[in-house]
């Protein structure tokens, strides 16, 4: 009967040690993610202006972070703005395109963070048009890049509208 009676009680500590350990481990998750984005436009500019986006060529310098350039610009893509290629562009796209420049950096210690800031730029006159940052922390790097990435988005499909 004693043995009954231990095993009961190990067993009810150690479920209420379980389910703090899961408590503390979710409030601890929930404490030390975030992420932000910010949105900056041109004094006078007419952001609504704009139909069409051209990407170029950019290199981040760093091999690993090629591939969340490429998210960001997916992103892009997913707004109102239509891609186009200069070579094939329509009559109206001088005066209504916005061409981005994309900087991604991941901090790459334990507590890193990671930026994305695109800065779009007017085809036609080569002058900054606005600029859209964000950046995110999390539990790692690919959680970082995801909560940037996730700021990012969010921020776009305000500013320019979500693809119909």
């Amino acid at each position: 009967m004693y043995i009954d009676q231990f095993l009961t009680q190990f067993f009810m500590r150690s479920r209420f040690l379980f389910i703090s350990l899961l408590l503390l481990m979710a409030a601890f998750s929930m404490v030390s993610c975030s992420s932000s984005a910010k949105f900056v436009i041109s004094n006078g500019a007419n952001i609504s202006k704009y139909k069409y986006v051209s990407f170029g060529k950019e290199q981040t310098g760093d091999r690993e972070l090629d591939d969340v350039m490429l998210l960001v610009q997916n992103e892009i893509a997913n707004t109102k703005l239509q891609p186009i290629s200069l070579t094939y562009a329509p009559d109206d796209y001088l005066g209504h395109t916005l061409t981005p420049h994309i900087n991604v950096k991941s901090e790459k210690w334990d507590g890193g963070h990671t930026y994305i800031t695109i800065t779009f730029y007017d085809l036609y006159t080569d002058q900054s048009v606005a600029v859209v940052k964000s950046s995110g922390i999390g539990l790692s790097i690919s959680h970082d890049q995801k909560l940037a990435l996730g700021a990012i988005r969010k921020k776009l499909q305000t500013v320019f509208g979500e693809k119909e």
